[in-house]
């Protein structure tokens, strides 16, 4: 459910910062870096949002965690 918006946001941002982050142009002394650790961390949360994060909670929650279904979720707003 969450993997859509995540991928778009995650992909448009790395894309626009592309150009930016791979420029040897004058004046790209100063962006280059800040481009380059924004792209590092849209990648980085998303692997962590999608892979690490579930897997933790499967690994850490008990038996009696339930997640609630996604048409109770959404009943409820």
């Amino acid at each position: 459910m969450r993997l859509r918006p995540i991928m778009m946001t995650m992909l448009v941002a790395t894309l626009g910062l592309l150009p930016a982050a791979l420029s040897h142009a004058i004046g790209s002394d100063s962006q280059r870096p800040f481009a380059i650790v924004i792209v590092g961390g849209l990648i980085t949360d998303l692997v962590m949002s999608i892979f690490l994060l579930p897997t933790l909670y499967v690994w850490i929650a008990g038996e009696h965690d339930v997640l609630p279904k996604v048409d109770d979720a959404v009943e409820d707003f």
